[in-house]
């Protein structure tokens, strides 16, 4: 039995599941197994994972969404310990050698979580990271009841019987399935907060488009609801948090490109921002500053954001 099983749930990826699947194989950390769930795969998904048959386990399905295949792929595994990584991201060699000591350390602890650094869709380095400014520490449960805190599943590494505790991934939900499981696994213990960017979430809207945007309202609404019956609050901040993450993001590369003197990708990156949020003036004003003549620029430019999400 391997002491840690990496879950990967695969949903048209041909693109990044390579690179997703390399940077398992490539961990420091070598008592592991990789269980990947090609969640009915439109493009070459399903071909690239027959690559590795003979070093990692793939489970086919038909399409219901990430948490009935990370929880399919949980069923085909048998780790003491459980990691997910997206089909679009990446980690650090060093990943689970780190989380596994953390948790090895701190028995009372349930689950390990780390910073990630913020890549755009090609890979290429956004030179910030997903927790950046926020408090750099483990939340408590009133913590995520009332704020989005900044955690990602290619950045955990859990307790199984935490999870199982848990009731598993929530398959009602194919959005806000992650922020719903970290309040249920609160529950069950304490988090580990490991302040390293030793994983890399990939935002799969630019300079190309990964996946198409929009399409939770549905998901927003059920996520509510099950606060609402377990907690006995909306979560309407986190869904509003999840929905201004695009808008914040590409106003990151935008306004950085601009103080760099790139006016070109500072265009694209407020024209995308516009297809996300139309009715934002400040989008317009915006895109508007990189048609200005850059001396004006320079004086009318702040400060970008030191974490734009």
């Amino acid at each position: 039995m391997a002491r840690v099983s990496v879950i990967i749930p695969v949903f048209n990826a041909e693109k990044t599941v390579e690179r997703a699947i390399e940077s398992v194989l490539a961990q420091t950390f070598r008592d592991f197994e990789v269980v990947a769930v090609d969640d009915g795969s439109r493009d070459r998904s399903r071909e690239i994972l027959a690559r590795y048959c003979d070093r990692i386990t793939v489970v086919e399905e038909r399409n219901r969404g990430p948490s009935a295949a990370r929880n399919l792929a949980i069923a085909h595994s048998d780790g003491e310990y459980l990691g997910f990584l997206d089909a679009d991201d990446w980690w650090e060699p060093g990943m689970l050698a780190r989380m596994v000591a953390e948790l090895d350390a701190a028995p009372e602890c349930v689950m390990a979580y780390c910073d990630l650094a913020i890549v755009d869709a090609n890979g290429d380095a956004l030179n910030t990271s997903l927790v950046g400014a926020r408090p750099k520490r483990p939340p408590t449960l009133d913590d995520m009841l009332h704020a989005l805190w900044p955690i990602m599943p290619s950045g955990v590494v859990m307790r199984r019987d935490a999870l199982e505790a848990a009731g598993r991934w929530p398959e009602e939900l194919i959005a806000f399935e992650d922020v719903y499981l970290w309040l249920r696994l609160r529950e069950q213990g304490g988090f580990i907060y490991v302040p390293e960017r030793l994983a890399a979430w990939r935002f799969a809207h630019y300079p190309v488009a990964l996946k198409p945007p929009g399409g939770q309202e549905q998901a927003a609404e059920v996520f509510r609801r099950m606060v609402r019956e377990r907690y006995g609050l909306d979560p309407i901040r986190h869904v509003s948090g999840r929905e201004r993450a695009p808008r914040s993001i590409l106003g990151y590369i935008g306004l950085t490109a601009l103080a760099a003197g790139d006016r070109a990708q500072a265009r694209r990156a407020f024209a995308c921002a516009l297809r996300f949020d139309p009715l934002r003036v400040k989008n317009y004003l915006r895109l508007a500053r990189t048609f200005l003549p850059a001396a004006l620029v320079r004086r009318l430019s702040g400060r970008s954001r030191n974490n734009p999400v």
